[in-house]
């Protein structure tokens, strides 16, 4: 359904205020918490963690091309791991731009001229970004959950484990839930999608490569954290699970958000107020800003390798012919 010129005017309106008022706490933070933000340690072991940071972030988008090729090889279209993450990897730079989407935008738009039907691309990405997302609101929503007192703020008890664990359960089988009501309820729009065939549900093996490939790059930004506050701050503070859950929430909301390039400035405010229980606000501060420039300088990484394999094999494009999704 289109939205209606209101709509959009409104969500646009809606999306400054929420940054006005993130950008508002983050520099009010820096202002008020500026003394207690640790020097950059710039020693050998300190550029080692920031190269080191920089190539898992590209690691990451790799990992991103990967799980989109399983979820177009689903509905019937096979492209070469190189040819997936060369489009992946040239699309990242237009994450930076206002709108949140130029990436989305611009990795369609690459495999429409390497040959992939435009409905079966916007298919996979749509199944990618359902998983993406209840990943990351399960990972998130329980970092929040286990490592901050929620019950000073909302009064919400921490759920039982095996509650949490039917909410993981519910969460997982999303995107299946999501494609099998368009097909029930949608069939027109899916066979447009489908280019022709109703949308395949993704494979259990794909579903389970999938949500351990998002699972583990959340985790990776854990590690880059990690590295980050050991190297570059001299903070030993928080363990890998407690930073990748508190910032996985984060960079969830930053992702959520219309109109903020990459989640800039949400992105950072949340990690200010989340991981400064963990680290200190002088360390999650500087954090938030050295964590913004090794996933630029990896999505920017990303971009160049994708757009030299471009140039090293410009004929090595077309994906095989497209057959019919699995029944």
């Amino acid at each position: 359904m289109t939205r209606s010129p209101q709509m959009r005017r409104l969500a646009k309106w809606a999306a400054v205020v929420v940054l006005a008022i993130t950008a508002v706490y983050f520099f009010g933070a820096v202002r008020h918490h500026f003394d207690s933000i640790p020097p950059i340690r710039w020693d050998a072991p300190a550029w080692a963690a920031m190269a080191a940071t920089v190539f898992a972030m590209f690691l990451n988008l790799v990992l991103g091309g990967l799980m989109w090729m399983l979820l177009l090889r689903d509905q019937g279209v096979n492209l070469k791991p190189v040819v997936a993450f060369r489009m992946v990897g040239m699309a990242q730079i237009a994450k930076y731009l206002p709108g949140n989407v130029g990436h989305l935008v611009g990795q369609v738009t690459l495999a429409s001229a390497a040959g992939v039907p435009v409905g079966v691309s916007v298919t996979a990405m749509l199944i990618s970004t359902l998983w993406l997302l209840a990943t990351g609101l399960c990972m998130g929503g329980a970092g929040l959950l286990l490592f901050l007192d929620t019950t000073a703020v909302l009064d919400v008890p921490v759920p039982s484990a095996p509650v949490m664990a039917a909410l993981g359960a519910l969460v997982a089988l999303s995107p299946w839930i999501a494609v099998w009501l368009l097909n029930r309820l949608l069939p027109g729009l899916s066979r447009r999608l489908g280019n022709g065939q109703l949308i395949a549900l993704p494979r259990f093996h794909t579903a389970v490569a999938v949500a351990c490939g998002f699972i583990l790059c959340f985790f990776v930004f854990g590690v880059m954290l990690k590295l980050q506050a050991r190297y570059l701050f001299g903070v030993s503070e928080g363990d890998v699970l407690t930073l990748t859950l508190m910032f996985t929430s984060a960079w969830i909301a930053g992702y959520l958000l219309p109109g903020a390039p990459g989640g800039l400035g949400v992105r950072e405010a949340l990690v200010v107020a989340l991981l400064g229980s963990v680290v200190g606000t002088g360390t999650a501060i500087g954090l938030s800003v050295t964590m913004r420039l090794a996933t630029v300088l990896g999505d920017g990484l990303a971009f160049l390798v994708g757009l030299s394999l471009r140039w090293l094999s410009p004929a090595d494009t077309a994906p095989a012919a497209p057959s019919a999704p699995r029944p």
